[in-house]
């Protein structure tokens, strides 16, 4: 996963789906971890991190907050943050870079993912990251379903400074036609690189209770 993601920074890959079990750190990786690195290589990126509950990207919006403001994150990056950046859902840093954490089917305005850039070769400024854009029990529920995938055109991609910012989809699989499915049978007419990442289910494997974990 790691390496897939280092290149999202390179530019090598700019539409990604990445398919794992809940509990296996993807959150951590590919959302936290993922922007403070981003921050660190460019403080001016701008992404925009969404996930099926407001109160889930905020949190991880947070922790990412918490992490860049950390003092051995600072003794390596001295990134600073607006003195206004108090919300959980918007902040910026003190180089107008910024992260804005929504719920998938929400609505945003007045803000974009990554910046637009001059011929050349591109450096990273920002991205779109939804880490489990529709919510488990909603998966059965054709109307849920395809207002989620359907906001990957109506909102997401309109965001995009320019066609090569990178999206990142991270998400368990929980429908042959959820948002993995969506994307890999052309709903957004991209090609989409697909790292698939299975966990083997034994007999003692219990069974996932999400009320008991619902961050993944």
């Amino acid at each position: 996963m790691g390496e897939t993601l280092d290149k999202v920074y390179t530019g090598e890959i700019k539409r990604l789906i990445i398919n794992v079990a809940p509990r296996y750190t993807k959150t951590e990786m590919a959302v936290v971890a993922f922007l403070a690195r981003g921050f660190a290589i460019n403080p001016s990126a701008e992404f925009i991190h969404s996930s099926y509950a407001d109160s889930l990207a905020m949190r991880n919006s947070m922790l990412v907050k918490d992490l860049v403001q950390h003092d051995s994150y600072q003794d390596l990056f001295p990134i600073g943050l607006k003195k206004d950046s108090q919300s959980k859902k918007a902040w910026r840093t003190d180089q107008d870079g910024g992260l804005l954490a929504v719920s998938s089917g929400g609505t945003i305005t007045g803000f974009g993912a990554g910046l637009m850039q001059d011929g050349g070769r591109k450096k990273f400024t920002g991205a779109i990251i939804l880490d489990d854009p529709l919510k488990p029990r909603d998966a059965y529920s054709d109307t849920l379903r395809n207002k989620i995938n359907q906001q990957i055109n109506d909102t997401f991609l309109s965001r995009l400074a320019d066609d090569d910012i990178p999206i990142i989809v991270i998400m368990q699989r929980i429908h042959e036609d959820d948002m993995t499915g969506f994307l890999l049978n052309g709903g957004t007419g991209e090609k989409w690189h697909h790292l698939c990442l299975p966990c083997e289910i034994t007999d003692k494997t219990k069974t996932y209770d999400y009320a008991a974990h619902p961050y993944g």
